[in-house]
């Protein structure tokens, strides 16, 4: 049995191109923790994107 946790980390941009570097660190910090990253998907309820959701899981 695993446990999930679901992070929201907002998109950051720097000359008009997304910048992978907060999603980079969070999932180097839960990995540090004994957390697997299973999938990222952006949350973009309008044209520009606002979020990335990564959601971890490690055994219970």
């Amino acid at each position: 049995m695993n446990t999930y946790t679901f992070l929201r980390v907002p998109v950051a941009y720097t000359a008009g191109q997304i910048d992978p570097s907060p999603y980079e660190q969070a999932i180097h910090d839960h990995a540090a923790r004994g957390w697997d990253l299973v999938q990222i998907f952006v949350e973009n309820p309008a044209a520009t994107a606002s979020e990335h959701v990564l959601i971890f899981r490690r055994p219970a």
